[in-house]
């Protein structure tokens, strides 16, 4: 392997040291509670490292929330591919999915920075990367409507990418919210979103799915 090829592997398996251990502690002490210079121990490498690798905690932290997207994706395509009839049901089936995943990988503590950053530094990477996460969120609503079209349960003259930005905006505030909240819990935001969704939906549906 040229020499080239082999700094880019041991980059490769360093980064993903440091992602490890970020993680591993994020979920022990919380973001606020772990340092830089812990990950860094704890990844076996110097802190000089992990800050040549991610400049800033909040890029590593965002870093890891993509390397979750991509380990969270086959079970979103496999949901969008095995959807109910009922389109409610399957939207609600899929913000339950997306809840679970990212209550599974990241703290709450975690998801306030992820989702204050785009008023912090609006223009910076961390805010860059959680747009990047929501417009993969829109993505797959797209086509989880287009199902649901194809099936003969959305009206067709819905527009698909106009109706993802609305459920989106709707249910990432939700979250937002209980985020926020050091009390609420997933079933109290799937709850209160069920109400919007339904709202929402229910003007969209074909003539077919209105009268089942």
């Amino acid at each position: 392997m040229a020499q080239g090829g082999l700094r880019a592997k041991h980059r490769k398996q360093r980064t993903e040291q440091v992602l490890s251990a970020a993680q591993s502690l994020f979920g022990k002490w919380g973001y606020e509670g772990t340092h830089i210079e812990a990950i860094a121990a704890k990844a076996s490498v110097s802190t000089a490292t992990v800050y040549n690798y991610f400049t800033t905690k909040p890029n590593l932290l965002m870093e890891l929330a993509l390397r979750h997207v991509q380990v969270a994706l086959p079970e979103r395509r496999n949901l969008i591919r095995d959807l109910p009839d009922d389109p409610v049901r399957g939207i609600l089936a899929f913000e339950k999915l997306l809840a679970d995943q990212a209550t599974r990988h990241l703290s709450r503590d975690c998801w306030r920075v992820i989702m204050s950053a785009q008023y912090i530094e609006p223009d910076g990477p961390a805010s860059r990367t959680g747009a990047r996460l929501n417009t993969l969120i829109r993505r797959h609503y797209v086509r989880l409507f287009r199902t649901y079209q194809q099936r003969g349960r959305i009206s067709g003259d819905v527009d698909p990418f106009l109706l993802a930005d609305v459920i989106v905006d709707v249910t990432t505030a939700h979250f937002g919210n209980f985020v926020a909240s050091d009390t609420s819990t997933v079933a109290d935001m799937l709850t209160r979103g069920e109400r919007h969704i339904r709202l929402i939906i229910s003007s969209m549906l074909s003539e077919q799915s209105a009268a089942a």
